[in-house]
């Protein structure tokens, strides 16, 4: 307990008076001998026992009355964080859940984040004089944004109406953190943290031990208060659009592509009428088409198509319609369209007499799937190069790289292989976003692979070859299993049919094995395994590029793989092309929340971050970011953290139009519409380890805070006690028959 006015309880001495009173006030008299007296002696005795008790009472009464008069002019309270008496300055902050599910009507016009703010103005008018409001917004980070003088509660009237919901998910731990900063920076008696939000689970499970920690801290110094913004029981209609992308071939002018849209209802009931559409550059490309019928919990696929003119970096956008949560309703992803892609293939044994015995002349094939009178206008030009030509001036006009059973140098003789100086470029070329598929074969020696390409080298082999081929016979050869592949990955299409069936056509006479475990293991990935557990398809991130390794190689000597006997290969060859080619791009595809990293071919200037403009913007934000700073390999690199909107981004240097420089593409965080519950009190109770106290939004709100101030303080109930032991004291001297 505490109490608003602790010195008033000095007046509780004043209990001393009535004791005084009862033992130092005496009626003055002289005894006079009376026989008659004698007689009312035993009478007198016999009442003298119930007068003293009677005057006991009395006294306990009237001291009681006085402690408490003491106790309610010092203003009892709960605690200290709940002293929120009427009338006293109160340090108020106001956390604002921003997650973009804040955005949701439910169904009378007003989003959740709309609700909010009209709470949050009823709770600045009850704030007693004197007193001072901090705003945060709270995604999964914070941000205290003002206002500039606390005490000015014309500014954060002001401030509020200017605040809109972000792409990111919800997390309430750093809103919670950033108020327990400003509670303690505040001076009035009386703290409040008020969460504006529509408690969301996610913002409480996400990191709920520590959030009930931070809880109980915020308590022990400030009253908590929810605010609901929405409705408990009503269901939120949603559906999101999780992914884009091209179909069966790889974004290129004067060609029209097929997109396949990935639509989501994440909300409780069916959701129908969903309208779809497509752009290109802000330009939609097709009719949008209408969806009926989405399950909860399903994904539906949904094609649509488009004209692919101009080359470079362009932005697809896809916009849904027809439900309630508009936050996750376009999804935007930069796709680089490609006049040409250039591919290098290193071949260890290019039989330009036999070329059925060369893996160029498969992967070759497989790379131009088009009649022979056309590859030269395909917009995939492979190059062949054995493996003593190739030198490093020759990767800056190649996009993909292959080495086909290409030998790596010996120490015995280093000009017999692949050159250093191609190696060292070519680890470069990865890293700065290349492509690399290597195959093996009888000139894949494992120790000279691994000195020069693998751990002990470049570090572009996915995992250290551990020893001779393995063995099996055409009778009981290795087959790949479908079941075994990777997901998500991109190769995942080879799991179902009709991919699955032709995987399972692929039989395997020689087999690299792969060291998967050990140091020079980590950060290889296996991609599709044979049906006895061994890796067939693995890869390998390095920088911004990739590596893909098959075990075995890629003519006809160990495999039907490359062959008519499979059907699995021509497929292969252009998944893997056209994820190889994705990873660079200029700009990119990111969440909100995650950072944009450039690499400015000029290290010198300063730069700016375009942010997409909100509501009411007709031009996006200009940020100033730091200087660059060199990365990895010495790269100039930049970046930028502040990504809490969705839309579109640039990088753009100081003085040049926004239209310039890299565009990133940030789309809303999906965990947020993921699982649209909220959580009930009893949730809440469960989850924090106490039962909060929780208001809804709406027009009672400034009531419900000055009924919430009103029960942490007790005077009113010793008042009562005050006035009733009044009565009682006044009672029962009149019965008693006593004058004070």
């Amino acid at each position: 307990m505490t109490f608003l006015s602790p010195w008033m309880l000095a007046g509780a001495a004043a209990v001393g008076i009535p004791i005084a009173l009862h033992f130092f006030y005496k009626a003055r008299y002289q005894r006079l001998p009376w026989a008659a007296m004698d007689f009312l002696k035993e009478a007198i005795e016999q009442t003298s026992r119930r007068l003293k008790f009677q005057e006991w009472i009395l006294l306990a009464l009237r001291c009681l009355v006085i402690l408490l008069l003491a106790l309610a002019l010092a203003r009892p309270g709960l605690d200290a964080a709940g002293a929120g008496g009427r009338g006293e300055a109160v340090d108020a902050v106001l956390v604002f859940d921003t997650s973009f599910s804040m955005g949701a009507d439910d169904g009378d016009g007003k989003t959740r984040l709309d609700r909010a703010k009209e709470a949050a103005l009823g709770v600045i008018e009850s704030l007693p004089p004197k007193s001072t409001v901090q705003v945060i917004l709270c995604g999964d980070r914070a941000e205290n944004i003002g206002p500039k003088s606390r005490s000015n509660l014309d500014q954060a009237r002001q401030l509020i109406p200017t605040l809109q919901t972000t792409g990111l998910s919800s997390d309430f731990l750093p809103g919670f953190a950033a108020a327990h900063t400003a509670a303690e920076s505040g001076t009035a008696p009386v703290r409040e943290v008020y969460l504006f939000s529509d408690l969301q689970k996610l913002g409480f499970e996400r990191q709920q031990g520590a959030l009930r920690d931070k809880c109980d801290e915020l308590r022990g110094k400030s009253n908590l208060v929810f605010v609901r913004c929405g409705s408990e029981g009503r269901k939120v209609s949603n559906v999101a659009v999780t992914d884009v992308t091209a179909v069966g071939t790889i974004p290129h002018t004067k060609s029209r592509v097929p997109f396949v849209v990935s639509v989501k209802n994440t909300g409780a009931e069916v959701a129908k009428g969903i309208k779809v559409g497509l752009e290109l550059a802000g330009k939609q490309v097709q009719d949008v088409v209408q969806v009926d019928g989405i399950e909860p919990g399903q994904v539906v696929p949904v094609t649509l198509t488009g004209n692919l003119e101009d080359a470079g970096p362009q932005v697809l956008t896809v916009r849904v319609s027809g439900d309630r949560l508009p936050g996750d309703n376009r999804f935007d992803r930069v796709i680089l369209v490609r006049e040409a892609i250039r591919v290098l293939l290193v071949d260890g044994n290019p039989n330009r007499e036999m070329p059925v015995e060369s893996a160029s002349h498969f992967v070759r094939t497989a790379l131009t799937p088009v009649a022979q009178d056309r590859t030269e206008d395909y917009f995939v030009r492979p190059a062949v190069a054995a493996a003593s030509e190739v030198g490093p001036g020759m990767l800056a006009n190649f996009d993909i790289v292959y080495l086909l059973n290409a030998p790596a140098a010996t120490p015995a003789d280093p000009r017999a292989g692949l050159p250093a100086d191609f190696v060292a470029r070519l680890r470069e070329f990865v890293a700065s976003g290349g492509g690399l598929v290597i195959g093996g074969g009888d000139q894949a020696i494992p120790t000279d692979y691994n000195r020069v390409l693998g751990s002990g080298g470049a570090g572009l082999l996915p995992f250290d070859l551990s020893g001779e081929p393995a063995n099996a016979t055409e009778t009981a050869p290795f087959v790949p299993a479908p079941e075994s592949v990777e997901v998500p990955s991109f190769l995942a299409a080879f799991k179902e049919r009709p991919f699955s069936d032709a995987l399972r056509g692929v039989t395997i006479t020689k087999l690299h094995p792969l060291a998967t475990d050990g140091p020079g293991a980590a950060g290889g990935r296996v991609l599709v395994r044979t049906g006895d557990g061994k890796p067939f398809i693995t890869s390998r991130v390095v920088g911004e590029g990739e590596v893909v390794f098959v075990a075995t190689s890629l003519d006809e000597r160990w495999t039907n793989f490359p062959g008519r006997a499979s059907d699995a290969f021509v497929p292969f060859t252009q998944y893997t092309l056209a994820h190889l080619t994705a990873r660079k791009v200029p700009g990119g595809t990111r969440t909100a929340g995650e950072p944009l990293v450039w690499h400015p071919p000029e290290a010198d200037g300063l730069f700016d971050l375009v942010k997409p403009p909100r509501d009411g913007e007709k031009d996006g934000r200009r940020v100033r970011l730091d200087k660059a700073r060199a990365g990895a390999g010495g790269k100039a690199t930049l970046t930028a953290t502040d990504t809490a909107d969705s839309g579109l981004y640039r990088i753009v240097a100081e003085g040049r139009p926004d239209s310039t420089g890299p565009v990133f593409a940030v789309n809303p965080d999906l965990r947020d519409s993921a699982n649209l519950d909220v959580a009930s009190v009893a949730d809440l109770t469960k989850m924090l380890g106490f039962e909060p106290a929780v208001i809804q939004a709406g027009a009672g709100t400034e009531a419900a805070v000055t009924q919430q101030r009103a029960r942490r303080e007790w005077t009113e109930y010793v008042l009562l006690l005050l006035l009733l032991a009044a009565v009682g004291e006044s009672a029962w001297a009149w019965l008693c028959g006593r004058a004070w």
